[in-house]
């Protein structure tokens, strides 16, 4: 046999093993005698030991202070024991009672003198507490061994043996495979397979085999997860015995708020492994020219009812929108507000009626997509300069992910599915929940079009198979082990994962129940995100004008408290309140929290107060005046030939506010710490009314482009409420028709479709309440009906009402 280097090392290699198993063995060996051997050393200790121990503190004359230090030594011995002291409550009292009854009847003997009664009741009580100690080391022992055999407690010599036997008996299909143990504790069984000549890693994967699996590592329901290797000649098993997912965590926030989307979303939870749970959600391109780029996918979310989806949205949601560059639409048509009370403040668009989402969805189809698609393939137009043939960071366009909750309401919705198929591309993600992925709540073109998955958990293996692709379920992806008993419990099949991560089970962290980390969030960060670019708000049309300009409506009328952080307000900063119009106004049209600045005393920085340009100020007066301005003229007087026009007046209030706007420039310009408070105050006045320079035509986004129009614009609009049908229908009685006037409802058809979107058929259904309220009659001539009255009859204030709006 010839001698090389390989076969030295390999010699030194088992050399080394062996000793290692010996000096473990003996070591062993040792560590359970001592254990045994204990509580009777300690008992002889301190039997034979005190008398003695007292005859020296004697003859020194040092009784006393032997007998404080060795109960203080005692003390400290106490108390490492109870911080050391990992057992139950009878493992912790009987160690207790080992380490201080010894130094007790020490300590005792050596102040007090030998005593028969003191001894003789240790001696006692010694030779007790060591039968108890070695009964119960006896039974620990047992369990060891008992572990040991099931291959627990790091014993890992013997599990590819057990291995051996245990597939040439249950799964002859791998009989001549070898293992290799890499981790074996009581919380895993980490091992590697190498396959046999002919064996396959399917042969593994079937679920028969994987409870066979589990079974032989002692691993719970659902715990075991295999990775294939690249030549299919090895396979990696996990089995987990414990579920370091069971209790739920706390979300932690969203990640990175005011960076652009196109960095990873992260902080959402935790895989089984420890790692953490991200999304990556837009087109990423390739650093190298060979590596892949990430492509952008939309996204189907599928659980069962309580699950945990629609927390885990929440989140998703608040990360995205809080990045700068992104925004989100939220639609939920059954819910509403109940599931987007919270995130709704943070949504771009936030529609809750079905007849809306539908024509939203038509427009985002017909008007949108190809808007977008022209701005980025124009390179005069976009930021960027080139054509995009992805939506990329700074080209002008804002991100936007479009969830729907609850989309099994609007199945059959062609539009939702042009959706997936158009959207991706000009930077658009469709993101829609369901509980069951079944043919009639999703169209099967839509579910085959959302390339990312993620997927909570079912009832049961038929349910999990309709969307979850077939190599994660051969893997040991089993979501209906938990169903919904862990909320938040998922598979994260996602594109930019390879298949032995997705195919480990994750857990999204739990937010607050009653939203407030989500709000808190929103109210933190908003601040730091870009508003919804232009192309995208015009192409959505008037109803996103009146949503937006209910919410600006609402938020100016919301209470704001500025706070100078306990220091005097500068100067100008109640008469600047007492005016909505001027800088105070300006400043609370932002819908951004107001920055909390610390202001120091006036005194302490100015001798005397700043004099704004055009005018001096004497002792306290207002340097505007009156609550108005001074005007030259007395609107009161009859005689005043030229009274000023309000144009005049608008212009000379403009001229105070600007004179204002600039002392309060000079203060908190004068001072470090508050110019980044004045630049966001100044900001928020250019957002919000402030004149702006004429931009350059050539990078104006999408102004001077011809964008496609709907073709089906006019017609599609969303179909009113019955109520407000009805009112449409009478106003229609009452204008075109007449009271006293006789008519077909072929008459009233055009206009009712044209106004409230209602055909024929509705209009007939309304002759029976109509009749019953008095409103119609009919009359001789079959078909032809007369106008009696235009007032409805279920609402007790109607005819006031009418009378009012008429």
């Amino acid at each position: 046999m010839a001698v090389t280097n390989r076969s030295l090392r390999e010699e030194k290699r088992a050399e080394r093993k062996a000793r290692r198993q010996i000096g473990e063995s003996v070591g062993g060996e040792l560590s359970a005698l001592w254990r045994a051997l204990a509580p009777w050393a300690l008992l002889a200790t301190a039997i034979v030991v005190a008398p003695a121990a007292w005859w020296l503190a004697r003859i020194n004359d040092v009784q006393v202070f032997s007998a404080i230090c060795i109960a203080l030594a005692g003390a400290v011995m106490l108390g490492v024991s109870l911080k050391l002291t990992r057992r139950r409550d009878l493992g912790r009292w009987h160690e207790l009672f080992n380490v201080s009854a010894p130094v007790g009847v020490i300590a005792w003997t050596i102040a007090f003198g030998p005593d028969r009664y003191v001894l003789v009741g240790g001696a006692i009580f010694g030779i007790t507490s060591a039968i108890i100690w070695n009964r119960r080391h006896t039974s620990s022992a047992m369990r060891e061994l008992e572990l040991a055999a099931g291959g627990y407690a790091g014993v890992q010599g013997n599990v590819p043996q057990r291995w051996q036997a245990f597939a040439t008996e249950h799964m002859p299909q791998v009989a001549a495979s070898k293992m290799t143990v890499f981790t074996n504790t009581p919380e895993v069984l980490h091992v590697g397979i190498d396959l046999g000549p002919g064996e396959v890693p399917d042969d593994l994967t079937d679920r028969t085999t994987l409870q066979k699996l589990t079974r032989f590592g002692g691993g719970i329901l659902g715990g075991t997860t295999v990775a294939v290797g690249d030549y299919l000649d090895k396979v990696g098993v996990t089995i987990l015995r414990v579920d370091p997912l069971k209790k739920p965590f706390a979300w932690n926030g969203p990640t990175a708020p005011g960076e652009s989307i196109i960095e990873p979303i992260e902080g959402l939870g935790k895989y089984r492994d420890g790692l953490d749970l991200s999304l990556l959600l837009p087109h990423v391109a390739a650093k190298t020219e060979d590596g892949e780029d990430k492509a952008h996918s939309h996204m189907t979310v599928v659980g069962m009812s309580r699950s945990g989806k629609g927390s885990a949205g929440e989140q998703i949601d608040v990360c995205v929108a809080t990045r700068k560059d992104s925004a989100i639409v939220l639609c939920d048509p059954v819910k509403a507000d109940q599931q987007l009370g919270a995130i709704g403040q943070g949504a771009a668009y936030v529609l809750t009626n079905p007849s809306a989402i539908r024509a939203f969805l038509h427009r985002l189809v017909n008007v949108t997509i190809p808007r977008r698609a022209a701005y980025l393939g124009s390179p005069g137009h976009n930021l960027l300069g080139k054509v995009c043939k992805e939506w990329e960071p700074g080209c002008g366009l804002t991100w936007l992910l479009v969830h729907v909750y609850e989309a099994a309401a609007l199945f059959n919705n062609p539009h939702m599915t042009q959706l997936s198929e158009r959207a991706a591309s000009v930077g658009i993600q469709l993101m829609y929940e369901v509980q069951i992925a079944k043919h009639d709540k999703v169209d099967t073109n839509l579910r085959s079009n959302a390339g990312d998955l993620l997927h909570f958990g079912v009832k049961d293996p038929d349910d999990a198979a309709l969307v979850m692709p077939p190599e994660l379920l051969d893997m040991g992806a089993t979501p209906w082990a938990w169903g919904n008993r862990r909320g938040g419990m998922c598979y994260a099949a996602l594109g930019h994962l390879s298949l032995n991560r997705q195919a480990i089970p994750a857990r999204f962290g739990r937010p607050a129940r009653d939203g407030s980390d989500i709000e808190g969030a929103l109210a933190e960060y908003m601040h730091l995100v870009d508003p919804l670019d232009p192309i995208t708000a015009d192409s959505w049309g008037e109803p996103y004008q009146k949503f937006a300009a209910a919410r600006a409506a609402r938020a100016d009328s919301a209470p704001r408290m500025h706070s100078f952080a306990g220091r005097s307000a500068p100067a100008y900063a109640g008469q600047a309140a007492a005016r909505p119009a001027t800088i105070a106004g300006a400043v609370l049209l932002d819908e951004r929290p107001a920055p909390r600045v610390s202001v120091p005393p006036a005194a302490e920085r100015y001798s005397a107060p700043v004099a704004p340009p055009g005018g001096d100020i004497e002792g306290d007066a207002d340097p505007l005046g009156d609550d108005e301005p001074e005007t030259g003229f007395d609107l009161d007087d009859p005689h005043e030939e030229d009274p000023p026009r309000a144009d005049e007046l608008q212009a000379e209030r403009e001229q105070a506010a600007e004179r204002v706007v600039g002392d309060l420039a000079v203060l908190m310009d004068s001072d470090e710490e508050l110019r980044e408070a004045a630049d966001e105050v100044f900001a928020a006045m250019e957002r919000h009314g402030g004149e702006e320079s004429p931009p350059d035509p050539g990078m104006l986004p999408g102004r001077d482009m011809d964008f496609p129009e709907d073709p089906d614009e006019q017609h599609f609009r969303p179909i009113v409420h019955r109520d407000e049908a009805f009112d449409i229908l009478l106003d229609v009685l009452r204008t075109k028709i007449g009271e006293g006037n006789t008519f077909r409802w072929a008459d009233v058809y055009d206009e009712l479709e044209h106004r409230a979107r209602r055909g024929e058929s509705w209009v007939r259904k309304c002759r029976k309440p109509l009749m019953g309220w008095g409103c119609i009659q009919e009359t001789e001539t079959f078909g032809v009906f007369e106008v009696i009255h235009t007032r409805r009859g279920d609402l007790d204030d109607y005819a006031e009402s009418l009378d009012e709006a008429v």
